[in-house]
This record gives C-alpha cells, sequence and structure tokens, in this order.
C-alpha cells in the first residue's frame, strides 16, 4: 500500500483535498504549482489535471523541437 490509498492530502500549498497522485517533484518544477515536499508531490484531481493540461502543451513544443 502507497500512501495515496492511506489517506495523505495534496501537497499544494492551501489546499486540503486528499491525493489521487504521485508525481517527482521534478516534473512539477516547470508548471506554476507551489508545492511542499522534498522528493515525492502528492496531487488531488483539480491540481493533477491541471498539471496535466500545462505539461501536455510543454511536451507539445519539445516534440516539435526535436522533430524539427
Amino acid at each position: 500500500m502507497g500512501k495515496v490509498s492511506k489517506g495523505v492530502k495534496c501537497s499544494v500549498i492551501g489546499c486540503n483535498e486528499s491525493a489521487v497522485r504521485s508525481i517527482n517533484k521534478n516534473k512539477i518544477m516547470n508548471s506554476d504549482i507551489k508545492t511542499t515536499g522534498e522528493r515525492q508531490v502528492y496531487l488531488c484531481r483539480v491540481h493533477y489535471k491541471d498539471l496535466k493540461k500545462t505539461s501536455k502543451k510543454q511536451d507539445d513544443i519539445e516534440r516539435i523541437r526535436w522533430k524539427g
């Protein structure tokens, strides 16, 4: 059992929702989400959805840049 299934709270400052996903902090560095935590960041449904939207845009730009 992981921490998410045990009921850890969202790591975003000011959010008290229960987390649904855990992500490495390096993947969140490029987003505007302010979090607490050292290595792993736990995100609720709303913040995970926002992260997916911003990372998809960045991944598309990176893919286009490498494809040429």
